[in-house]
């Protein structure tokens, strides 16, 4: 469906949904070489180039972590490895509530990416966004980020505006889950810089999505009367230029 939808390329991040389980490095680890070994493969099979964002995300850090940070740094310069993340502060953490050690751990993975100029993708909680975000522009400065490599994901209209002014990007979660339909979604972008957004749909196999959100949401732009260059900036040009994809694009034209 998302080859027949138009779909030719898919970033997807390492989010593993422990389901009340106990986790340990071992298995994220075995999760990431799940990720960039056979998914790549299995997206080849319906035509759909596959990258892959690695990280700890807040809400499945096993006890053990330290080795996962450890390794980190090894896949990050793996061909299809193009992000680390997603990343970030989860107050409703099962497997890590406390959230100064997840604040170390972010820091932590800020600092890989500094080193090698990878782009972070940032996890924002589902309520008192403004707060969460406010923190994530802190640690980008003290850790000295580049902004245009970051992606502070699950926005909205409330912490949007401070994202661009800061010169990050912002990425808006079109999700059953989340309550944010396509339609929605494209009348958001009204108010959007389009050099600095992304559309996802957060797809995963424990909250209710819709893996063709991204492609709805294209076609609900061009509706309300987004141009076919605008919808190609924010659905193609800007994660191609984020994630460092511009050859792709190349090949594609």
């Amino acid at each position: 469906s998302m080859a027949t939808a138009g779909i030719t390329a898919v970033v997807t991040l390492t989010y593993y949904p422990h389901l009340h389980l106990p986790i340990t490095s071992q298995t994220l680890l075995d999760y990431f070489e799940r990720a960039i070994n056979f998914e790549t493969w299995r997206g080849k099979q319906e035509l759909i180039d596959v990258y892959v964002g690695v990280a700890l995300n807040p809400v499945n850090i096993p006890p053990d972590y330290e080795k996962v940070l450890e390794v980190i740094p090894k896949y990050v310069t793996k061909e299809r490895v193009v992000a680390i993340g997603e990343i970030g502060l989860e107050p409703g953490s099962q497997t890590c509530p406390d959230l100064g050690r997840q604040k170390e751990i972010l820091r932590a993975q800020l600092k890989i990416a500094k080193e090698y100029g990878m782009p972070v993708v940032f996890h924002t909680p589902h309520s008192d966004k403004e707060t969460w975000v406010e923190q994530y522009l802190e640690l980008i400065t003290e850790e000295k980020v580049e902004p245009s490599k970051v992606v502070i994901d699950h926005a909205d209209a409330s912490v949007a505006k401070n994202v661009f002014d800061f010169g990050c990007n912002v990425g808006i979660s079109v999700q059953p889950w989340r309550g944010l339909g396509p339609k929605d979604a494209a009348k958001i972008l009204k108010d959007c810089d389009l050099n600095s957004v992304l559309i996802n749909s957060d797809c995963n196999s424990t909250l209710p999505s819709d893996p063709l959100s991204v492609p709805k949401t294209a076609l609900e732009m061009k509706r309300i009367g987004f141009t076919e260059g605008d919808i190609r900036q924010v659905v193609f040009r800007n994660p191609m230029r984020i994630f460092n994809l511009e050859q792709y694009e190349e090949i594609n034209n």
